[in-house]
């Protein structure tokens, strides 16, 4: 599936469908998340989800009959996700590689950290992998 932002004129698009474009720990708030909307907007469409900055956003059409509850929803879960390693889902925070200034940031733990840092580890398309 592309990286680029689901056209939502083509066919609604749902946080499922787009959950592989964050890691895997952050899968478990997303089908949550999922869950919540659906249950009062079935019909919604997603523009786009994303790690940016080292945290999470979702960008969705919002329903005509939309409230400022879907808006605490999204919000919610996108501060969560800063509290939570993307890579395997432990309580975490928002660090740059070695916790130097200006670096490329991500929502990790400790022992993530170590291994992120030290580039033994990466995300790519929604899976972790690991270098040799």
């Amino acid at each position: 599936m592309s990286d680029a932002p689901a056209d939502p004129g083509a066919y609604p698009v749902q946080i499922p469908a787009r959950s592989n474009a964050v890691g895997p720990g952050w899968r478990p708030l997303l089908e949550h998340l999922h869950e919540q909307i659906q249950g009062a907007f079935p019909d919604y469409r997603l523009l786009d989800l994303k790690e940016k900055f080292g945290g999470l956003r979702v960008y969705m059409n919002k329903p005509a009959s939309s409230s400022e509850a879907l808006r605490t929803l999204i919000a919610s879960a996108e501060a969560q996700a800063e509290r939570t390693c993307e890579f395997c889902g432990v309580p975490g925070r928002i660090r740059t590689r070695d916790d130097q200034p200006g670096g490329w940031r991500k929502a990790v733990c400790s022992a993530c950290h170590s291994a992120w840092s030290a580039r033994h580890i990466m995300i790519v398309c929604g899976v972790v992998r690991e270098r040799g």
